[in-house]
């Protein structure tokens, strides 16, 4: 299918009552809100860059006026040039339709760029949440503070940490918190009760009974 017709396809599946007509005359405008040109509607996605592909992607999910984006490691796979294109076109819409960007991401720099608020999450649960300047300077959880302390510094040269053991299976997740075989800071509670989240500061909330 070209890229003209894959829009229109999203398009007619959200957007009931409104005429094919008028579905085309939105798609030049589409493109241009993600800084494509109107004749990439009639090429085919192999004729598309990496790139092209990911900002199409993001016209089909702004072709309905979402009040929420869900972007889902959208800059996977892509040289930190493109990566950055992306970003900046995703910017460029969310201020356009005045829409919130839910970012799934494991890549921390993008974060600590593109979002406000951060959510870290083990084995499928949220261990910390709050500011994205609070969580990258004075991280609470020890997942986020091992997490935060892995990352490479220009400042210095020093040795790569990383965490020990290997993440848990979400078949059968520990008892209790589920990062204690791996936490640092582990003590008996934490292999028996599941911690609640606490607040710690404002807007800042974290799942460790190091803060009961």
């Amino acid at each position: 299918m070209r890229i003209g017709d894959q829009i229109l396809d999203g398009m007619r599946s959200h957007q009931n009552g409104t005429s094919i007509s008028a579905m085309v005359d939105r798609l030049p405008e589409l493109l241009a809100a993600i800084g494509l040109q109107r004749h990439v509607l009639r090429l085919y996605p192999h004729e598309l860059s990496g790139g092209m592909k990911q900002r199409v992607c993001i016209a089909i999910a702004i072709s309905a006026a979402p009040r929420v984006i869900i972007a889902d490691e959208p800059t996977s796979a892509l040289d930190v040039v493109v990566q950055r294109q992306i970003m900046q076109t995703l910017s460029n819409v969310q201020r356009r339709l005045e829409a919130s960007i839910l970012l799934v991401g494991h890549h921390m720099g993008l974060m600590a760029k593109f979002v406000d608020r951060v959510g870290v999450m083990y084995g499928g649960k949220l261990v910390e949440v709050g500011p994205v300047r609070d969580i990258f300077t004075d991280p609470k959880h020890p997942y986020t503070q091992l997490l935060i302390s892995s990352l490479p510094s220009l400042v210095e040269k020093g040795t790569l940490r990383g965490i020990p053991g290997a993440p848990p299976s979400l078949l059968s997740p520990p008892s209790g918190c589920v990062f204690h075989p791996r936490c640092p800071k582990v003590m008996p509670t934490c292999s028996v009760d599941v911690p609640a989240q606490r607040t710690v500061g404002p807007s800042r909330t974290v799942a460790c009974h190091l803060y009961d």
